[in-house]
C-alpha cells in the first residue's frame, strides 16, 4: 500500500515537472502597439457606366500617338512606325526600323526620328517615304513641326529643316547652352527659342533667331519664355532677382522688346499687395494667361483681369476673382466661358468660371496622372488604371474604361472617337465620345 502511494506520488511530481517543462516552452504573447498610427478615408468610389471600347490595338510601351486629318492613328509598334485605321484599328501600313517612339503630324506629313539620329518624313495617309537625313544629325526625341520648317536640336545646336524635301536650311549655336533648348513659337520671320542656362545661379534666356538664315538676332537672359509678339514687340516675364529687397509689394514685370532687335522698348509693371509674409502661396502667384486682349493674373489670394491693349502704371485690374485654390498656376486656354490651373496640391486641373468666379472641378477617387479638355468633355487617365470621362458644363461622370495603365500619353481626338494612349499597358484604346461630351 506504501508502495503503490509512493509509486503514485512520484507519478504525479514527474507530470507536474513534464508540464512545468511544457509551460515554460510556450512563447509569451501580447498585443504590440504601434510607433505610428494615422487613417484617412478613400474618397467615393467614382460611379459611372463601363465604357466597353470600339478597338485596342498593342503598340510599345511608352510609345508617343497621334491622330491626322483623315481618320489615323500613328504609333509604334516593334520600333516601327504603323498606322491604324481610327474606325476600327486596323493596320493600314508600317514603316523604317529602330525608330524612336516619337511622332509628329501637320497637314499630311508624319515627322520622326530614328534611334540613329536621322530624321525622316512619310506620307501618313500611305506611308510612301518621303525624305529621310544621314544618320547622327540630332539627339532629340521629337522634332518640332512649325509651318514649313522642321526644328530639331544637337547638343546645343537648334537645326532647321525644310518640311519638305529635309534640306538642311541653317544650324544656330548657343555656346552657354548645354542643350538645344526649347522651339517655343515663330513669329514674323522670327523663331524663338527658351534655354535654363547654368552659371553662379540658373537663369533662363530667349534667343530670336531669323528663320531664313538661322542668324541670331538678339539674346535676352533672365527673361521667360514669350507671353506673345504683338506690333512687332516681344512681351517676356522677367525673372526676379534672387537676392531682391524684402518688401510689401509683390509684381511682375513684362518687358516689351522689339523683335528684330531685342531693345528695351519699355516696361509693364503689374503689381499687388502682399498678403502675408508667411503665405506658402506666394511662390505660386505670378501665372500669366493672355486671351486676345484679356491679360490674367493669378496673385497671393485672386485672379484678376487686365486690359492688355490699354496698359497705365499702377493701373486697377478690369476685374478681380477669389483665388479658387492656393497653389495654383494657369494652364492650356481660356474655353467655355472658362479659365484652367494645375493645382500642385492635388495634381488636379481645376477651373474657373469668368462669369461669377465659381470653382469647378471633377471629382476624381485615385491620383490623376492625365487630364485632357475637348469641347463638352474632360478626360481623365487615374494612376488605378481607371480612365474616367466627365461632362465639363455639369461636372459628371459620363464614363469609365478599365485601362490597367498607370501612366498616360495625351488623350487624342477626332470627331467622336476618343484615343487613350495607356502608356505602361502598351495599348491605345478607342471609345467613342458621347454625344453629350461633343
Amino acid at each position: 500500500m506504501n508502495k503503490t502511494k509512493f509509486l503514485r506520488i512520484g507519478t504525479i511530481s514527474a507530470l507536474t515537472a513534464a508540464m512545468l517543462c511544457s509551460v515554460s516552452s510556450v512563447p509569451v504573447t501580447h498585443a504590440d502597439s504601434p510607433a505610428v498610427s494615422y487613417s484617412y478615408w478613400a474618397p467615393e468610389q467614382i460611379k459611372a457606366p463601363l465604357q466597353k471600347p470600339q478597338w485596342t490595338a498593342a503598340v510599345d510601351p511608352n510609345a508617343a500617338a497621334a491622330v491626322t486629318d483623315d481618320g489615323t492613328v500613328l504609333s509604334f509598334s516593334g520600333k516601327k512606325l504603323i498606322a491604324l485605321n481610327l474606325a476600327n484599328g486596323k493596320k493600314i501600313y508600317t514603316y523604317g526600323s529602330t525608330l524612336k517612339p516619337t511622332v509628329q503630324y501637320l497637314k499630311g506629313s508624319a515627322y520622326g526620328i530614328g534611334e540613329d539620329g536621322h530624321v525622316y518624313a512619310v506620307n501618313a495617309k500611305t506611308g510612301k517615304e518621303l525624305w529621310h537625313t544621314a544618320a547622327s544629325l540630332t539627339d532629340v526625341d521629337s522634332p518640332v513641326v512649325i509651318g514649313d520648317t522642321v526644328y530639331v536640336t544637337k547638343k546645343n545646336a537648334v537645326i532647321a529643316l525644310e518640311a519638305a524635301t529635309g534640306k538642311q536650311r541653317w544650324k544656330a549655336i548657343e555656346e552657354q547652352a548645354e542643350n538645344g533648348g526649347s522651339i517655343t513659337m515663330e513669329e514674323d520671320g522670327v523663331v524663338f527659342v527658351s534655354y535654363i542656362l547654368s552659371g553662379a545661379l540658373s537663369f533662363s534666356q530667349v534667343n530670336a533667331i531669323d528663320k531664313k538664315t538661322g542668324k541670331i538676332l538678339w539674346k535676352a537672359d533672365h527673361h521667360e519664355t514669350p507671353l506673345a509678339v504683338k506690333d512687332g514687340l516681344v512681351y517676356s516675364k522677367t525673372e526676379p532677382t534672387p537676392f531682391g529687397e524684402e518688401s510689401d509689394t509683390l509684381k511682375v514685370t513684362l518687358s516689351a522688346l522689339n523683335a528684330k532687335t531685342g531693345k528695351v522698348m519699355g516696361e509693364r509693371v503689374y503689381s499687388w499687395p502682399k498678403a502675408d509674409v508667411n503665405s506658402t502661396s506666394s511662390g505660386y502667384s505670378g501665372s500669366m494667361l493672355l486671351d486676345g486682349n484679356d491679360l490674367y493674373l493669378v496673385t497671393e489670394n485672386s485672379v484678376s483681369k487686365y486690359d492688355f491693349s490699354h496698359y497705365e502704371p499702377e493701373g486697377k485690374p478690369l476685374k478681380k476673382w477669389s483665388k479658387p485654390s492656393s497653389l495654383i498656376s494657369f494652364i492650356g486656354s481660356v474655353h467655355a466661358g472658362r479659365v484652367y490651373f494645375m493645382d500642385y496640391a492635388t495634381n488636379a486641373v481645376l477651373g474657373m468660371k469668368l462669369a461669377d468666379g465659381q470653382k469647378v472641378n471633377w471629382r476624381t477617387d485615385n491620383p490623376p496622372i492625365q487630364t485632357d479638355i475637348y469641347g463638352n468633355g474632360v478626360y481623365v487617365g487615374q494612376s488605378d488604371g481607371l480612365f474616367h470621362g466627365y461632362n465639363l458644363q455639369t461636372t459628371a461622370p459620363a464614363f469609365t474604361v478599365n485601362t490597367g495603365s498607370r501612366n498616360y500619353g495625351p488623350t487624342l481626338r477626332s470627331s467622336n472617337m476618343l484615343v487613350i494612349q495607356a502608356k505602361d499597358a502598351g495599348k491605345l484604346i478607342a471609345v467613342p465620345v458621347p454625344k453629350a461630351l461633343q
